[in-house]
C-alpha cells in the first residue's frame, strides 16, 4: 500500500513539475519571438501562457502583448489589453506610466486615450475584489 501512495505522490509531483516547465517555455518562446519581432508568434504564444495553469504575472503578460500589438500597428487592440491589464488585474497609474515593461511609446498613447476612464476602470478592478 505504501508503494503505491508513494508512486502516486511521486507521479503527481512529476506532473506538477512538467506543467511549470510547460509554462516556463511557452512564456519564454513568446519573448524570444518578440526579440526577433515576430509580433504574430509572440502574441500567439502569449496567449497560449495565459491560458495555461501555471500562468503568473498577468499584468505584465497583458502588457507584453499590449507591446506585440502596437508595434504590429494595431493600436486599438494594443489599447484594450493595457485596460485589461487595469481592469482585470489591478494595474494602477503609477505601475503604468513607471513600468519597464511597456514600451513608452505605447504608454504615451495608451494613457492618451484612457486617461479620463483610468480612475473608472481601476474602480472596476476593485469592485470584483469585493
Amino acid at each position: 500500500m505504501k508503494k503505491i501512495i508513494l508512486t502516486l505522490v511521486f507521479l503527481f509531483v512529476a506532473q506538477f513539475n512538467y506543467a511549470i516547465e510547460n509554462d516556463t517555455i511557452l512564456l519564454n518562446q513568446a519573448r524570444k519571438a518578440y526579440l526577433v519581432k515576430d509580433y504574430t508568434l509572440a502574441i500567439k504564444e502569449y496567449k497560449k501562457y495565459l491560458n495555461s495553469p501555471g500562468a503568473k504575472d498577468f499584468k505584465n503578460v497583458y502588457l507584453e502583448i499590449a507591446n506585440c500589438y502596437y508595434n504590429n500597428n494595431d493600436k486599438d487592440r494594443a489599447v484594450k489589453y493595457v485596460k485589461e491589464a487595469i481592469t482585470k488585474h489591478g494595474l494602477t497609474e503609477d505601475a503604468f506610466i513607471y513600468s519597464q515593461v511597456i514600451d513608452s511609446a505605447l504608454s504615451k498613447y495608451a494613457l492618451s486615450v484612457i486617461y479620463y476612464d483610468l480612475d473608472k476602470m481601476q474602480n472596476q478592478y476593485i469592485a470584483t475584489l469585493d
